[in-house]
C-alpha cells in the first residue's frame, strides 16, 4: 500500500446542489474509488474544521460572514455557477481545515493531499476575483489557506503550482503583490474558457511583480505541450526561486474528455506534476483538490497521487497534440519566456 496522508471528511458529501450540477457529491465517490484502486487505503479524518477566524488569513471578514449568513438564511444560489446548501458551511469549513492540516504536515516534511470539496481556487479575498463573473463553484480558498499557513510556519518562499484547467484567479488575487508566493498557473487560454482571467501579462504588482506566472495553453493541448511548458518555463523559474515548500492546486479537469474544458492532458502529465517538487529538491509538499469531474478523477487523480507519494513515473501513453496546437503552444511559450526574462533567467 502507498503511504501518504490523505485528508478526507464525510462532511464533504453534505454540500449538495439544488439542481443538476457538475460539482456534486459523486465527485468524492469517484475520487475515493480511484485512490483505493491506486493502493491508497487510509483516509485521515482526524482534523478539526477551520474556525471562522482562520479564514481571515485569505478572505475579508465581511465575505466570510456574508457566506455563512446566506447559508443560514436558506439561500441556495450564490451566483449563476455556485450554489449553497444546508451542508455547505460544514463541508467548506472542513475543507479549509483539511487544507490547513495538509500545510502543517507538509511543513514537517510529510506529503499530504487534502481530498476536499467544495473547491476554492476561484474565491478571492471578497469572493469574485480579477473581474470574473462568478465564483466558479468555489466557497473558501483552500489552496491559498495552505500557502498562508506555510508562511505562518516561518517559510519564506512557497510555490503554488495550479494545474486545474481553469485559471486560479482567486489564489492569484490573494497573493498578487506578495513576493513570498510564486504562483505558476497552467490553464486553458482565458479567451476560450472561464473565468476569462490569467493572461501572460498578469505578472503581479508591487513587490510581487514577476512572481505570478500564467502558462496559457491552447485548446487541444496534450501531454507533449504540458511537458514543453514544464521544461521551458516551470523548471527554470522554480530552480531560480528555490521554494521551501510547494502547494499543488490540483485540478483534474484538464484530463482528456473530463468534460468542462478543451485540454487533453493524460496520466503522464499528472504524474509529472506529482513529482515536480522532488525534481527540484523540495521535501515539503501539500496538494489540495480543485476541479475534476469524471475521467480526470478516475484516471488523472490516482496518477498524480501515486507520484506525489513517491512512486516513480509508471509507463503511461503520452497524448500528443495536433501539429497546429503544438505550433500555437510553442508560440505562446516563446512569447511568455520573452515577457518573463525581465524577472527570471529563462
Amino acid at each position: 500500500m502507498l503511504k501518504m496522508r490523505l485528508l478526507y471528511h464525510p462532511a464533504f458529501l453534505e454540500h449538495t446542489p439544488p439542481f443538476p450540477h457538475p460539482e456534486r457529491p459523486r465527485r468524492m465517490l469517484i475520487a475515493l474509488e480511484a485512490l483505493r484502486g491506486a493502493c491508497f487505503s487510509v483516509l485521515d479524518s482526524e482534523f478539526p474544521p477551520a474556525r471562522v477566524e482562520d479564514l481571515h488569513r485569505v478572505h475579508l471578514p465581511a465575505y466570510v460572514e456574508g457566506i455563512l449568513d446566506k447559508i443560514s438564511s436558506g439561500i441556495s444560489v450564490l451566483d449563476a455557477d455556485t450554489y449553497l446548501s444546508r451542508g455547505t458551511a460544514k463541508a467548506a469549513l472542513y475543507a479549509a481545515g483539511a487544507a490547513l492540516k495538509a500545510a502543517e504536515l507538509a511543513g514537517s516534511g510529510e506529503p499530504a493531499f487534502a481530498v476536499v470539496r467544495p473547491p476554492g481556487h476561484h474565491a478571492g479575498r471578497g469572493g469574485r476575483a480579477m473581474g470574473a463573473r462568478t465564483q466558479g463553484f468555489c466557497i473558501f480558498n483552500n489552496s491559498a489557506l495552505a500557502a498562508a499557513r506555510l508562511l505562518e510556519l516561518g517559510l519564506k518562499r512557497v510555490a503554488v503550482i495550479d494545474f486545474d484547467a481553469h485559471h486560479g484567479n482567486g489564489t492569484m488575487e490573494i497573493f498578487y503583490s506578495d513576493p513570498r508566493v510564486l504562483i505558476i498557473d497552467f490553464h486553458e487560454d482565458p479567451v476560450t474558457l472561464y473565468p476569462g482571467t490569467g493572461f501572460p501579462s498578469d505578472v503581479g504588482e508591487g513587490e510581487g511583480e514577476g512572481y505570478k506566472v500564467n502558462v496559457v495553453l491552447p485548446p487541444g493541448s496534450g501531454d507533449d505541450v504540458y511537458e514543453l511548458a514544464i521544461e521551458e518555463l516551470a523548471n527554470p523559474i522554480l530552480d531560480s526561486f528555490k521554494p521551501e515548500a510547494v502547494v499543488f492546486s490540483a485540478g483534474f479537469d484538464a484530463y482528456a474528455g473530463d468534460g468542462l474544458a478543451h485540454l487533453r492532458a493524460g496520466a503522464y502529465t499528472f504524474a509529472n506534476f506529482g513529482s515536480l517538487h522532488r525534481f527540484h529538491g523540495v521535501r515539503r509538499a501539500a496538494a489540495i483538490l480543485e476541479g475534476g469531474y469524471e475521467e480526470g478523477l478516475s484516471k488523472g487523480l490516482p496518477a498524480f497521487a501515486s507520484s506525489l507519494a513517491g512512486q516513480g513515473l509508471t509507463a503511461a501513453e503520452k497524448l500528443h497534440s495536433a501539429e497546429a496546437v503544438r505550433k500555437l503552444a510553442r508560440e505562446y511559450i516563446a512569447e511568455l519566456k520573452l515577457l518573463l526574462r525581465r524577472y527570471w533567467s529563462i
